[in-house]
């Protein structure tokens, strides 16, 4: 017995070691460009010059460092059952793939060499080295993320399973407060502990909110911002005019209307800066209430300890990446406190009818009001949270009437009011139905470029109705689909040429699916590591052509402020480099990373129901993948709603019972 558990431990030992090396080396290899796959001698020259990137002592740390978290991990991953290792594996394999993807798309932007970014490159398919470099780096970050993902379960189980028991008093003796018990008071739902939790949030982002002040006005509320200031409305996707209008409705008109009028403010209270720097101020406050709220939902229905609470609060109080989207004049920043409330609201909702609960009239009010005021600030919102809600009367088949009203109303309302009504009472352009239409314009332009000949001639008549395939052709790039868009797409066309449209873009899937994918490699930007949500950039910037020169004559045109200059932009570069800040910012983990670890101890724990929480995450990942380019402010509402993600495999319910975590 003694001689097989030394066998065991030696062999533990050996394959610490040996994942601990494969995986610093994985990792190092990130950032070895496709180049280097030329031959044998070429990678591993590069391939070392790469891991010595990470400096001798670095390079040591880092593979003891994955080679002791591989050998304590282990035994839970050895107990595991034979379903819980498939779902770790599951799991672990499509995180790895997240680190490895990057090498596996052809990038052409200047390249990086240090974290989270990667060298660019075309990669080098028909090279057996460089497919099993893929190999080695998908098995040793894979096997390190499978046995972390088995100790996670082996870890949640107990509190996941919970029902009556109070998990404070599991973990604290009787008669003692720890001091996580006295910081998460202030998550305990009452008036002035709310206000005060708030206003202390606030308080942590105010230096950040300085350094990247005093605003930051992007091209899209340039656009906006000129329409009210000079009455100039111009399409900015189609490059055109738009006379006798007062407005158009690319991007939403609420927030147009919402900007112009604190930039009134700023004129009238001398400065039009300062109007801005009041939108700031207060679009912190409605955000940073909003995440107090979704922590006082997570103390009172999930079994995770109040440390968790506390530690939760932390990472939005002080990441740099909370405040820094705060600092920013734009739809994204200005939408996402509703959403967020939105997001708490439908939670809420689903766990009163998984315990079989009234839902009651003011939460159906309160989803009514938000999936508007969500759809009416950014375009996508009434649509995740249509889909969502609708989704759960389908599945639930409860509080049927509950979830109608918070279902139609407000897509009756944003969907059709707004379009018929609203917008031509107030001489508003509606926005263009090519903005729907983006991914298959990229596509179709592409597959027409390189397979003109193989089309029919009903085909080519149906894209070209549609878009103009030699001038898209001419200005594509596989960058971004506004290329394509901007100068491809016909604005006369019909609605029934773009339904003919939809139905080719479909059918052709199935015939050139490899250039499909390859015509829209940014779509995978949100998902993989490289971006991170660390941002800081210029007071104003472009769109000379509307007439931007006239707005905020005070700062020059994409220059940063001093503070921004001196502070934001370097720091937003060493926050990028320095681990755990590099980590904790990306935007996979919170896209992807956290979603698919709750998916995962969701079904580990065999709370399937539990699933729906998930919903309008995975709505929201539909519409990443139809947009036209890439940007962290895209999937900015993953970042906010990271508590509530964690939160969904420790949701309370008398519905649930423990599970060993054998499965």
């Amino acid at each position: 017995m003694v001689a097989n558990r030394a066998r065991l431990d030696k062999t533990r030992c050996l394959l610490s070691v040996g994942v601990g090396i494969l995986g610093a080396q994985s990792l190092a290899f990130r950032n070895v460009d496709s180049a280097a796959f030329d031959n044998f001698s070429n990678l591993t020259a590069r391939g070392l010059d790469s891991i010595a990137q990470v400096g001798p002592v670095g390079s040591i740390v880092l593979a003891l460092g994955i080679g002791l978290l591989f050998y304590k991990l282990y035994p839970e991953f050895k107990k595991a059952g034979m379903r819980n290792r498939l779902t770790a594996s599951i799991v672990a394999f499509v995180l790895a793939l997240s680190v490895v993807i990057p090498r596996l798309v052809k990038k052409t932007i200047t390249p990086f060499n240090t974290y989270p970014d990667y060298l660019g490159g075309v990669p080098r398919w028909h090279e057996a080295i460089f497919w099993l470099v893929v190999f080695v780096q998908l098995l040793s970050v894979g096997s390190l993320l499978a046995v972390g993902f088995c100790w996670l379960i082996h870890k949640t189980v107990g509190l996941s399973g919970l029902t009556s028991l109070d998990v404070k008093d599991a973990i604290a003796p009787p008669g003692h407060t720890t001091i996580w018990e006295k910081g998460a008071r202030l998550f305990d739902g009452t008036p002035g502990h709310l206000a005060l939790a708030t206003a202390v949030t606030v308080l942590c982002w105010v230096p950040m909110l300085i350094i990247n002040g005093p605003a930051n006005l992007g091209f899209d509320t340039m656009v906006q911002l000129i329409q009210v200031r000079t009455g100039h409305v111009w399409d900015p996707m189609m490059m055109v005019e738009l006379p006798g209008y007062a407005g158009q409705d690319h991007h939403p008109f609420v927030d147009t209307y919402l900007y112009g009028l604190f930039d009134e403010l700023g004129v009238r209270l001398g400065h039009e800066i300062l109007g801005f720097c009041i939108l700031v101020v207060l679009q912190s406050i409605a955000t940073a209430f909003a995440l107090v709220v979704s922590f006082v939902w997570l103390r009172k229905r999930t079994n995770l300890p109040d440390s968790c609470t506390c530690v939760c609060w932390c990472l939005a109080a002080f990441l740099p990446a909370f405040p820094m989207y705060m600092s920013a004049i734009v739809k994204d920043s200005t939408w996402i406190s509703i959403f967020l409330l939105w997001m708490v609201a439908f939670f809420e909702t689903l766990y009163r009818c998984n315990n079989n609960q009234p839902v009651g009239w003011k939460l159906v009010t309160g989803l009514v009001v938000l999936g508007v005021l969500s759809g009416l600030t950014k375009k996508t919102g009434i649509y995740v949270t249509t889909l969502s809600l609708c989704l759960l009367l389908i599945v639930l088949r409860k509080q049927i009437i509950s979830l109608l009203v918070s279902t139609l109303i407000p897509a009756a309302l944003v969907m059709g009011l707004v379009p018929m009504a609203v917008l031509p009472a107030l001489d508003i352009a509606p926005g263009g139905p090519q903005e729907a239409l983006s991914v298959p314009i990229q596509q179709l332009s592409k597959v027409t470029t390189l397979h003109k000949d193989e089309l029919s001639q009903s085909d080519r008549e149906t894209i070209n109705k549609v878009v103009d395939t030699d001038r898209a052709a001419s200005h594509w790039r596989d960058s971004s689909a506004d290329y394509a868009k901007h100068y491809g797409y016909k604005i006369n066309s019909s609605s029934k040429d773009r339904k003919q449209f939809i139905k080719t873009w479909i059918r052709l899937f199935f015939r050139y699916p490899k250039d499909y994918i390859a015509a829209v490699p940014y779509l995978v930007d949100s998902f993989v590591f490289g971006n991170t949500y660390y941002f800081s950039g210029p007071v104003r910037c472009g769109w000379w052509e509307a007439g931007g020169f006239k707005l905020l004559k005070g700062y020059p045109d994409c220059k940063p402020s001093y503070t921004q200059e001196k502070i934001g932009i370097p720091l937003t570069d060493a926050l990028n480099k320095i681990p755990p800040f590099s980590f904790l910012g990306s935007e996979a983990l919170y896209t992807l990373w956290l979603p698919v670890i709750a998916l995962g101890l969701t079904v580990a724990n065999k709370r399937y129901r539990d699933l729906l929480y998930l919903i309008p995450s995975i709505a929201t990942w539909g519409t990443l993948l139809l947009l036209a380019a890439h940007g962290p402010r895209y999937s900015l509402c993953f970042l906010f709603i990271f508590a509530l993600t964690i939160a969904i495999p420790f949701i309370k319910g008398d519905n649930h019972v423990p599970h060993h975590v054998s499965g």
